[in-house]
């Protein structure tokens, strides 16, 4: 997997998300990480993407990555509907998978998943880059040190509103809808607050689009404690998309954009956390903030770490409970 402390990474997928993740991979030291593989649904689109970022192997299809032995860890950046497959494939070959939001389609894969990396001791972590953030860090530390008293609430809503209508965000067939796309971020997030815990209940409503997806979802999820959540997510309203931690001392709201947000608001006052500059440029906003996600990646590979504290296998089995069971109150069907 990798020579003293380099880690040796392999991109599955040539999407936008995995351009701007491999953007900060190439930006990182090279003794410490380097990619030397990608593999797309072609190969013109896999040798296009290697010629970006000077990788020296491309691949026309998932399969060849996973035999790559110079690859020690896999990150699968391709659509969710693929992330199951795709990820098993690599587990056959004994790789170590850094997988993009949400794991998988339902829980039941999510927990399949987990059962095989476990089995293989191979580490495996779902890409939640928002835990790595400095900002999040501290709001962490405000937290534990009393600085908000105690947190009762969690408000946080991801809605927006493409200029235009965006086909994969509508086709069930490509994993879209609200929730699955862009609702685990706030769902993510509460669960982060309340500490990974399973949810005593879960409500759900809201209105499904013409091809039997969520256009929008308003959820209240109830954690031990009486502590809740009151979360949106929407593919149709354009709202500012915040956070707002709510204790009995006060308040800390994460600015827009809240799950990679640079800023604070405090009782105190306003804290910032700006980004490292970019040598090449994102696509995503503040997509330099996946440099976070990947060094902590790699300091678990080099401690020998099969699991990230940060992001837990077995939370992220309950963040997938969690959108089963709110899809199963919309009637979304996959």
């Amino acid at each position: 997997m990798s020579k003293g402390k380099l880690i040796r990474w392999g991109i599955c997928g040539v999407g936008k998300i995995s351009q701007d993740f491999c953007a900060n991979l190439v930006n990182l030291p090279n003794e410490e990480h380097q990619v030397v593989a990608v593999a797309g649904r072609s190969l013109e689109r896999a040798k296009e993407f290697a010629g970006r970022f000077s990788i020296t192997k491309a691949y026309g299809s998932y399969e060849q990555l996973a035999q790559d032995n110079d690859v020690g860890i896999v990150y699968v950046g391709t659509i969710h509907p693929t992330h199951f497959d795709c990820c098993m494939k690599m587990f056959e070959h004994n790789k170590h998978i850094l997988c993009e939001k949400p794991m998988t389609m339902n829980a039941n894969q999510t927990r399949k998943l987990i059962e095989t990396a476990r089995s293989k001791k191979l580490f495996l972590m779902e890409a939640m880059w928002t835990r790595f953030f400095p900002a999040v860090l501290k709001l962490q530390e405000l937290i534990a040190d009393g600085t908000i008293g105690e947190v009762k609430l969690v408000k946080a809503d991801f809605c927006m509103q493409p200029p235009e209508r965006v086909d994969r965000l509508y086709d069930p067939a490509l994993g879209g809808g609200a929730t699955l796309d862009v609702g685990i971020y706030p769902i993510a997030m509460a669960s982060l607050i309340f500490g990974g815990g399973r949810p005593e209940s879960i409500k759900a409503t809201g209105y499904l689009t013409d091809t039997g997806v969520d256009e929008l979802a308003s959820i209240i999820i109830k954690y031990p404690g009486n502590r809740v959540a009151n979360l949106c997510c929407s593919l149709n309203l354009n709202m500012p998309k915040q956070a707002q931690i709510c204790g009995s001392k006060g308040i800390v709201t994460l600015t827009e954009p809240f799950w990679c947000t640079t800023q604070l608001q405090t009782p105190s006052g306003n804290l910032d956390f700006p980004l490292p500059k970019p040598d090449l440029e994102m696509i995503f906003a503040n997509g330099r903030g996946m440099t976070y996600e990947a060094e902590a990646v790699r300091r678990c590979l080099v401690e020998g770490k099969t699991e990230c504290e940060a992001m837990p296998l077995d939370e992220s089995l309950i963040i997938a409970e969690t959108m089963d069971s709110i899809l199963k109150q919309l009637g979304v069907k996959y």
